[in-house]
């Protein structure tokens, strides 16, 4: 009956940016005859770009959690999911109400400007490995830029209370932190950026001193708080 439908129908899923680049989380509650949820509930979600006539599209058809993260959204006019029970039995359940659409974020052009000159447009991560700047920047709601060096004595007491708060949370909630070497020379930078978990600028590369410039480094340590989605500085010095 269509009352025993309205009791199985979901409730539409919520969805965020995931802070990645063209991501977002997609989540949902769960709804069975008792309220609940139960652990063997399977769903179905489906996901349709936000423009007239698109079908629906089924991206998973059994997940056994009540979150997922979904990569690669590219559109401009944004997406909508909607979520139901996995049903094995002749009658199926209807989907949830479509979610709001949503827009993922990618690497913003005002982010991009700034870093222009980076060669192989990579940055540097633990381990020399490279991660390219649409995967490191885009998607993040805030871009810090931190000018720091190993001889400087106030930097060396600042770096931890920032890694602290960098790894406690922060790289999770859509913020990254680019380091800016003012260190005498390649040595200095290696052992001191190997104490930090963010990302950097590699020393050989003049984009490094190329943005220190712009941002008129004259002492340190400097942190300058970008927003990721115009590229626009919004703590000049916090």
């Amino acid at each position: 009956s269509k009352d025993s439908e309205k009791q199985h129908q979901m409730d539409a899923p919520k969805v965020v940016l995931a802070g990645s680049n063209q991501a977002v989380v997609v989540s949902w509650i769960s709804k069975n005859s008792s309220g609940g949820a139960t652990t063997t509930t399977k769903y179905e979600l489906q996901m349709r770009e936000n423009q007239g006539g698109i079908p629906w599209n089924t991206i998973a058809s059994s997940l056994s959690g009540t979150e997922v993260r979904k990569k690669n959204l590219t559109s401009k006019v944004g997406y909508q999911f909607r979520v139901r029970q996995a049903n094995d039995g002749p009658n199926e359940t209807p989907f949830s109400s479509p979610s709001d659409p949503i827009v993922a974020l990618g690497l913003s052009p005002g982010i991009k400007r700034w870093f222009s000159t980076l060669e192989n447009g990579q940055l540097i991560a633990q381990n020399n490995k490279t991660i390219s700047l649409e995967d490191a920047l885009g998607g993040k709601e805030f871009v810090l830029l931190y000018a720091s060096a190993h001889w400087c004595g106030p930097c060396r007491q600042f770096t931890p209370q920032l890694a602290n708060w960098y790894s406690r949370g922060a790289k999770n909630q859509g913020v990254e932190v680019v380091f800016l070497s003012a260190d005498h020379d390649e040595n200095g930078f290696e052992s001191y950026f190997k104490t930090m978990p963010w990302l950097s600028i590699d020393y050989d590369d003049d984009t490094r001193e190329g943005i220190m410039a712009q941002i008129r480094v004259t002492g340190i340590p400097r942190l300058v708080v970008l927003d990721g989605r115009t590229g626009r500085i919004i703590e000049d010095n916090a």
